[in-house]
């Protein structure tokens, strides 16, 4: 299952149709609960799409803090019928609890939870608050979840889930984050415990006691101190043996996802940008190429071998004169032949090559280009048919340069972090020695 996070204004109108349509699937359909599903709120939110076989397959909205809770809100949690019961639901939330902590550090997450659901939900680290109400006919029970609450993973190690089947992630996550390691002076004793020169944070255990201590009615138990102190132990000796074995380096699996992290936590500033219509139209002005539609053309292409350079000239002196069919015979027999219908340059060009595509869109409809020599035989080319479109009213295509916009600024957001690393870092390469 692939995912991907989407502002509302990123999204384009064909994703927005497959959510809504998913959303009404699921909660309207299958539940018999009819409700405005289109509830005016898809604007303050950050969409999460999941796909499986380029299907949408799952689907969940962030709220901004403010707007229901007082911290980010969880909502529309969903899976399409034919995948449940595999996990996917755990997978979303997963990623919504994490996109939650780096977007919104330290603020409570709430949700609120079809009441049969209260178990699945606990087993992230929610807790129930209040009472039992109706929403829309259904029971929902409000929930919350302190971020730093989601070292209860670390709880689960003792409920049979080996350490190594988790080391590629705990690398992945311990090199991006903010590891809980630090060098410290052994002199000042603000640690719990040692591992070669690196201590763990005695502040960093107290929040992960507190927030093990909050997501349980009957609070801390006696054995949780000793046990979370080993399991931060075992945490940072399989990140750091990791680290010495190479995986950095040498697993692509464990390096694609950090740089994907990387990019995704860089590029999640675009979110927050606030955009003017004036910042639009001033963007749309100067890239108006990337919203004109492709020419389309209508093309007779004609080829001879090398040795027959002779035919491919009366081939050219026919068609000039207008003789089409006696030209066409001269010619030697296509493998594969260019339909004789409109097509845009692009599918042009997987006919006949980026070389012979670029000539063609510089002949005038009916003119007959020259001999051309290329790859070792002759071609002659006429554009039977052309069609230059203008470029649309910026009214016609707003949300498509609104997210060409934040793309494009994604790319400048990055290429300035790049270069800001390029001078925090000593950059050398071998050929400037």
């Amino acid at each position: 299952m692939e995912t991907k996070w989407k502002s509302f204004s990123a999204l384009t109108k064909d994703e927005l149709y497959a959510l809504l349509n998913l959303r009404q699937q699921v909660f309207v359909v299958e539940q018999d609960c009819p409700f405005i599903d289109a509830d005016f709120k898809d604007q303050d939110c950050d969409h999460l799409l999941a796909y499986q076989n380029n299907e949408l397959a799952g689907y969940l909205r962030v709220a901004k803090p403010g707007k229901r809770y007082e911290g980010p809100e969880i909502a529309r949690v969903l899976t399409a019928e034919k995948i449940r019961r595999q996990g996917a639901g755990k997978i979303l939330t997963k990623e919504a609890i994490e996109f939650c902590a780096s977007k919104y550090p330290n603020q409570e997450i709430g949700l609120s939870a079809q009441y049969r659901l209260t178990n699945f939900y606990e087993s992230f680290g929610f807790v129930p608050q209040g009472e039992v109400y109706l929403e829309d006919d259904i029971e929902h029970i409000k929930m919350t979840f302190t971020p730093h609450s989601n070292l209860k993973n670390i709880i689960q190690w003792r409920f049979g889930i080996h350490p190594l089947l988790l080391l590629g992630g705990i690398i992945s996550i311990g090199i991006i984050g903010s590891s809980f390691i630090k060098e410290v002076d052994v002199s000042q004793l603000n640690w719990v415990a040692k591992i070669d020169d690196r201590a763990i944070s005695k502040d960093k255990y107290e929040i992960y006691l507190e927030s093990i201590a909050q997501s349980r009615k009957t609070g801390l138990i006696e054995s949780d101190p000793e046990n979370i102190l080993e399991r931060m132990i075992d945490e940072e000796l399989l990140i750091q043996r990791g680290i010495d074995l190479g995986m950095i380096e040498n697993d692509t699996e464990i390096r694609s996802t950090i740089i994907q992290k990387m990019i995704g936590s860089i590029i999640a500033e675009t979110n927050d940008l606030r955009i003017s219509k004036q910042d639009l139209e001033d963007f749309y002005s100067r890239n108006k190429d990337l919203f004109t539609p492709s020419p389309k053309l209508r093309i007779l292409k004609l080829s001879f071998d090398r040795n027959k350079k002779v035919a491919g000239d009366q081939a050219r002196d026919l068609l000039i004169q207008g003789n089409l069919s006696a030209a066409k015979s001269l010619a030697e027999n296509e493998v594969i032949s260019l339909p004789n219908v409109l097509l845009p340059a692009m599918k042009i060009r997987e006919y006949i090559g980026p070389s012979l595509t670029q000539i063609a869109l510089s002949l005038e409809e009916g003119e007959v280009s020259e001999l051309i020599e290329l790859d070792g035989n002759f071609h002659l080319l006429v554009p039977l048919q052309k069609i230059i479109s203008s470029a649309p009213e910026f009214n016609n295509v707003y949300q498509q340069v609104e997210s060409e916009f934040i793309r494009f600024k994604g790319e400048e957001l990055l290429d300035e972090y790049l270069e800001d690393l390029r001078n925090w870092y000593d950059v050398v390469k071998a050929n400037d020695l």
